[in-house]
Parts: C-alpha cells; sequence; structure tokens
C-alpha cells in the first residue's frame, strides 16, 4: 500500500504514530481549519493524550518527505499512460492587499505579483501546477509571485511531461514552443487576435482547459490559499497536505464515477 521510504522510515513505534498524525492532519483540512493550531485543538478533542502542540508541529515538519512520497504515489498511479496534462498556476497570498508593503512573512521566498484573475497585487508566492484531465495535481513548483509562467514550464515537466500540454495565454512565445518541441512535448495555447495562426486544432481545447481551473477552485475551496505559516517548511507541509486530502477525496469520487471531477462525491463515498 505505501512506499518503501515510508515503510521504511525511522521512528516508526513511536508512541504516536506518524499515520496518526498525518491523520490528525488530513482530518483538520477536512474540516477546514485554517491554522495548525486549530488543527492540533481538533486532534486533541478526538485524542486527549495526543500530542502536545509544538511536538506536533516537528513531526509534521519532519514527515513532509513521507507525505510528498505518499502523494506522488497516490497520483502517479491514476494519471500513468496519459497523453494530454494542462498547465497553469494560481496565487498563495501570505497577507491582505493592504500589507503588501509591509509584509515580511517568507520575505527570502515571497515577493509582489499581480492577480489577473481579482485584478489586484498581492504579496506571497505563485504555485505553478501541472494537473491531469482526470482532475489530479501532477506535479508543481513554488516561485516569488512576480515570477513569469512561462518561465516555470519546462521546470514543472521535468518530472512528469506529457506529448501535449494545454495552456493559457501566459505560455506564449515561440521561443519556449521551440525549446519543448525538442524534448517532444507540443505546448498547445490560445492564439491572439493579432497573430496569424489563428486557429486552434486541438479538439475541445477551452473545456478540456478549464478542468484546471476547477481543480484550482476545489483547491481554493479546502483552503490552499489561506496560508497563516510562518516558516517555509511548514509553507510546504500544508501545500502538500492539502494537495493529499484532494486527491484522496477525488479518488474516492472517482470510485462512484470514473470521470467525475465533483470531488464533494468523495465525502459522501467517505461518509459511507
Amino acid at each position: 500500500m505505501f512506499p518503501l521510504e515510508v515503510q521504511n522510515r525511522k521512528n516508526v513505534h513511536l508512541a504516536t504514530s506518524d499515520c496518526l498524525v498525518i491523520t490528525c492532519y488530513l482530518w483538520g483540512v477536512l474540516h477546514f481549519s485554517e491554522t495548525l493550531k486549530a488543527k492540533h485543538q481538533l486532534a486533541q478533542s478526538l485524542f486527549p493524550n495526543f500530542l502536545e502542540y509544538s511536538r506536533f508541529v516537528r513531526r509534521c515538519n519532519a514527515l513532509l518527505p513521507s507525505i510528498q512520497v505518499i502523494r506522488q504515489a497516490l497520483v502517479f498511479k491514476e494519471v500513468e499512460g496519459m497523453s494530454v496534462s494542462i498547465i497553469d498556476s494560481f496565487p498563495l497570498p501570505l497577507c491582505q492587499p493592504i500589507r503588501n508593503f509591509r509584509s515580511k512573512v517568507l520575505g527570502d521566498y515571497a515577493n509582489i505579483g499581480y492577480n489577473a484573475t481579482k485584478g489586484q497585487y498581492f504579496y506571497g508566492c505563485k504555485c505553478h501546477a501541472l494537473v491531469s484531465e482526470s482532475g489530479y495535481v501532477i506535479d508543481y513548483t513554488i516561485t516569488p509571485a512576480s515570477m513569469a509562467d512561462s518561465t516555470m514550464v519546462e521546470e514543472v515537466l521535468s518530472q512528469f511531461g506529457t506529448p501535449i500540454v494545454l495552456g493559457d495565454m501566459g505560455y506564449l512565445g515561440q521561443v519556449l514552443h521551440d525549446r519543448l518541441e525538442l524534448k517532444e512535448i507540443e505546448l498547445i495555447t490560445p492564439i491572439r487576435m493579432n497573430m496569424k495562426k489563428k486557429d486552434i486544432t486541438f479538439p475541445n481545447f477551452s473545456k478540456r482547459r478549464k478542468v484546471i481551473e476547477r481543480v484550482f477552485s476545489f483547491l481554493t475551496n479546502l483552503g490552499a490559499e489561506r496560508c497563516k505559516s510562518r516558516s517555509s517548511y511548514s509553507f510546504q507541509v500544508k501545500l502538500e497536505m492539502t494537495l493529499l486530502t484532494y486527491s484522496l477525496i477525488l479518488k474516492s469520487a472517482k470510485t462512484v464515477n470514473s470521470m467525475t471531477l465533483r470531488y464533494s462525491t468523495g465525502y459522501q463515498v467517505m461518509a459511507e
């Protein structure tokens, strides 16, 4: 069930198991607990002898490599053999817009970027993600908010590239397309009105690209954009746990309908 890297890790015989720590964190995500403190309080309400808060924080941070391995093993199994993926990015603000120029949270990693969807500037990071047509987040990378989408394409595709990748206008650029062609990857994007080639030959391009917008919306519902972490490790743990929670719920939903993208169906399956 679990990868060997997880089965053979150290400290597997602790009084509070790693599985319980991970489960309690996931339970907190499912109950929309925004802070690690709230997740810990929820765990203590279920297990009176649960770890103290500071120990819980250290254990969660130490489990980051195992969490990544578990999520990747689950996702890679579900997307094996696919030929089309979708790439895009979503913002990870670390403060309210009014504090953009005063905030110093994760100062080594964050800066000010522009959220075109909301039409406003924000201070924080940006998550560049690769998503399958079935709704799974295959891989991602985190950059400062000001980083252009097109500059991170090759890094996002480095571990799991597909022959065809669908992107938006943020990925236009002949140089980028030429570099990907050398790697046998075709990047398909919309065409601007003033460009010579105006037809997109890929069938149902807009409809199929909307999958990633739905996935980002689901991740936002689970709290991916509401990050109150003050350390880079806790920041990544929260994002990994959110992605793992989403993947598990989506996998449960697909036991009812293999073509569904409605991860909320997974709640009903889990309740049964």
